[in-house]
């Protein structure tokens, strides 16, 4: 009895345990797959803004380099002035962010080329601007097609992004669903089984008490019955041969 109770009980722990792991792994899992497709998101976002950033700074340098040929006045320089530095910032991280990425790794080389002639293009104009030359309007044209293809460059590649974007984003929301979905599920099941581990418990304590109940029952009536025949035995030990146990003494 003691040994079928105790191998009840681990029995009943052991399911609860094994349970409560699965469905707590099950959890763990789920959580980490969505924080790391939030993490890629993230870093999808932060490629396209850096290229993003690329296309603006080179605006702004346009900009500065339009209103100085213009008028002569170094005060327009002002947006043009360091956005050299911020447009390769921008394209190293960018390169950095994809090292995994070879498709967009191979593209790389070509932008810097095209971010040098654009630079060397500004600043020659800029320069010309300064001794006093005009600046002619195929050079302008020349100075347009560069942009135009570094436009045309970043859209390639900002579009590659975009693919990743919707199928990381894709994946984070499948996941953003599924996860609270399996935490509820691991609750439940953690209650589920303890309930269960519970009402087996009850019901072995209860079994375990009746069968007591009974053991000791039988054990008074084991003892009354002693006591009757001991009783017996002594009346014919002292020569009451006719003492005799009525069926009603015996239980």
């Amino acid at each position: 009895m003691v040994n079928t109770f105790k191998r009840n009980i681990r029995l009943g722990l052991g399911i609860s345990l094994a349970a409560l792991i699965i469905s707590s792994a099950a959890s763990y899992i789920s959580i980490r797959k969505l924080l790391e497709s939030d993490h890629w998101v993230d870093h999808t976002f932060k490629v396209i803004q850096d290229l993003d950033n690329i296309i603006s700074r080179l605006k702004d340098a346009e900009t500065g380099q339009r209103g100085y040929l213009l008028t002569g006045d170094p005060v327009f320089l002002e947006p043009y002035s360091g956005s050299k530095e911020d447009v390769l910032q921008f394209t190293d991280h960018a390169q950095l962010l994809t090292a995994d990425n070879e498709t967009q790794q191979k593209d790389f080389p070509h932008l810097y080329d095209l971010l040098e002639k654009k630079y060397v293009f500004i600043n020659t104009t800029i320069a010309n601007r300064r001794r006093g030359i005009t600046v002619t309007e195929r050079e302008l044209l020349s100075g347009k097609s560069i942009m135009d293809q570094i436009r045309k460059q970043i859209l390639v590649m900002e579009q590659r992004e975009n693919k990743l974007l919707a199928v990381r984003t894709s994946k984070m929301d499948m996941f953003a669903v599924f996860t609270p979905i399996l935490i509820l599920l691991a609750s439940l099941v953690a209650v589920v089984v303890t309930y269960a581990f519970y009402r087996r418990m009850k019901t072995n304590l209860a079994d375990n008490e009746r069968l007591q109940e009974l053991l000791e029952r039988k054990e008074e009536t084991t003892e009354r019955n002693i006591r009757t025949i001991s009783n017996l035995a002594e009346h014919i030990a002292k020569g009451n041969y006719g003492a005799r146990i009525k069926d009603s003494d015996l239980e």
